[in-house]
């Protein structure tokens, strides 16, 4: 049997996030019903998201590889003192408190945005932001400590959706806990591959900021997931 080929500018997938994105979607099987799976979590993820971005935070500071980051950017965001050290700097600085923010904000928009191209650009941001290549120039957090902590919260976002399945809360019995785990860990792997690119060698590839596509992607998912979605996080976030 002869498998038809589809034709791919390689060059392109280093310089476009739609193309990128597509791809990828079409190698690993993403699909609307995917992303319809990942937005319909909001209400069982919704309550969950402090304790996910708690758990985040903790594992980042168990580890002097990866709480250094935080401390070297200390500065800019608390008190001085002459007293801090890595080993007692601790996960209430106002810096901390900042970054949890921001990832529980990261967290509500994989599960209520549509995939179009604001979506992309968040995802490519998560990569651009802790690396020099992006501009950031005082962060540089290695690609090892980036993919571990996404297979971190790939984890914890797992077991936030089989706690649901396992318990008597109200939708769980009719709860696709099977399809929705596949939807995340396809969605994540996206996530990865956008990090990733960030972390890819120059001399192999074309190093060139992306551009953003005009058209959206997954275009149903845009308006109908768009509307679910946005009803979901007025009834789960607000």
């Amino acid at each position: 049997m002869t498998i038809p080929v589809k034709s791919i500018d390689e060059d392109k997938l280093y310089t476009d996030l739609g193309y990128r994105f597509q791809y990828l979607c079409d190698f690993i099987g993403i699909s609307e019903k995917d992303v319809k799976l990942v937005h319909d979590s909001a209400a069982v993820l919704g309550p969950k998201v402090d304790v996910l971005v708690d758990a985040v935070y903790d594992k980042l500071f168990a580890f002097s590889c990866t709480k250094k980051v935080f401390f070297k950017e200390r500065s800019k965001y608390d008190a001085p003192s002459t007293d801090v050290t890595l080993e007692n700097y601790d996960l209430n600085k106002p810096q901390i408190g900042m970054r949890k923010t921001s990832l529980k904000r990261f967290i509500v928009r994989l599960v209520t945005k549509p995939y179009d191209e604001q979506m992309l650009a968040e995802l490519d941001r998560m990569g651009r932001i802790h690396t020099p290549k992006g501009g950031r120039t005082s962060i540089n957090v290695e690609l090892i400590h980036m993919q571990a902590l996404l297979a971190f919260l790939q984890d914890a976002l797992i077991a936030a959706l089989f706690a649901h399945k396992n318990s008597s809360e109200e939708g769980s019995a009719e709860f696709d806990v099977e399809g929705t785990i596949r939807a995340f860990c396809k969605i994540l792997a996206v996530q990865n591959q956008f990090i990733s690119r960030w972390y890819e060698d120059p001399a192999s590839r074309v190093n060139a900021r992306p551009t953003l596509p005009a058209l959206p992607v997954l275009p149903v998912l845009a308006v109908t997931g768009a509307l679910t979605a946005g009803l979901t996080y007025l009834a789960v976030f607000k």
